[in-house]
């Protein structure tokens, strides 16, 4: 995962296949499948946004019959470590001069 800056210095955190991601939405609709604390594995991004995600052996057990979830808004998830805690993303007041490309970052030397 990469982590954005905005103006401000707010991250935004930009999601790729294989990121570990928490929900902290219900899955929309009449009998959601997925609630809000599942976490997983991101599968693929749509060229929407939306995201496919595998629970199986994450949030859930393995070989359970619904695994996967699709079409998940990117605005309804948070990045997550291997325990399914979210993280908490560095923010900085002088974003320009940070190395923004991990969680663990420090300033760069000139």
């Amino acid at each position: 995962m990469k982590i954005e800056y905005r103006a401000d210095g707010t991250p935004r955190p930009i999601l790729e296949v294989g990121d570990l991601v928490r929900l902290v939405r219900n899955e929309g609709g009449f009998s959601p499948s997925a609630q809000a604390g599942e976490w997983g594995r991101i599968l693929r991004i749509s060229r929407g946004g939306a995201l496919d995600i595998v629970l199986a052996g994450y949030s859930r057990p393995r070989g359970v019959a619904l695994s996967n979830v699709s079409g998940i808004p990117a605005t309804n998830v948070v990045p997550c470590d291997h325990r399914g805690v979210a993280l908490e993303l560095p923010k900085f007041a002088n974003w320009r001069n940070v190395n923004a490309s991990s969680f663990i970052s420090r300033k760069t030397r000139r």
